[in-house]
C-alpha cells in the first residue's frame, strides 16, 4: 500500500510539473560578460590603461576597480574604457542625466559607453581607497557607482 501511494504521488507530481512553465534563466539574467578588459582611466594615471586599474568581475555583470585618491577636496576626473577607447567601450556620464558627471559616494548614475568627452568627476571628502563599479545588468544603460573601501 505504501509503495502504491508513493508511485501515485510521483505520477501526480510529474503530471503537475509538466504544466509549470519556468522562465528561461537567460531572460532573467542575460549573459553580460565583457569580451575585453576595461580600465579606470583618469587624471590620476595620465588617462592610461594600466593593469592596476583594470576592472575585475565580482558578480554576474558587475565589475570593480580600486583607486586611491590622496587629495581631499580635489576634483578627480576619469572614464571607464578599454585599451583603445573603442566605441561601445568608452564610458562616461550620460547626457540624458548630466548631473551624473559629478559622482556622489554610494549613488549610481547611468553611463554612456559611446561618449568621447563626457568624463566622470569625483571629489573625495577624505583621502583613501575607493571602489569604482560598473554594473552591466542592463547593458544598454550600465550604472557606475563609487564607494569608500
Amino acid at each position: 500500500m505504501k509503495r502504491i501511494l508513493t508511485v501515485a504521488m510521483v505520477a501526480l507530481l510529474s503530471a503537475c510539473s509538466s504544466q509549470i512553465q519556468l522562465p528561461d534563466i537567460s531572460d532573467v539574467l542575460p549573459d553580460q560578460e565583457l569580451d575585453r578588459s576595461m580600465y579606470l582611466r583618469g587624471d590620476f594615471n595620465l588617462w592610461d590603461a594600466e593593469t592596476q586599474y583594470e576592472f575585475a568581475q565580482v558578480a554576474p555583470a558587475l565589475y570593480q576597480a580600486n583607486v586611491k585618491f590622496s587629495t581631499p577636496g580635489k576634483v578627480y576626473e576619469f572614464k571607464i574604457a578599454d585599451m583603445d577607447w573603442s566605441a561601445g567601450y568608452n564610458c562616461g556620464y550620460s547626457e540624458q542625466d548630466p548631473s551624473g558627471q559629478a559622482l556622489t559616494l554610494g549613488q549610481s548614475v547611468i553611463a554612456d559607453c559611446d561618449t568621447t568627452y563626457n568624463y566622470f568627476s569625483f571629489t573625495p571628502a577624505i583621502k583613501g581607497s575607493y571602489i569604482v563599479s560598473i554594473d552591466y545588468r542592463n547593458y544598454d544603460e550600465p550604472k557606475v557607482t563609487i564607494t569608500k573601501k
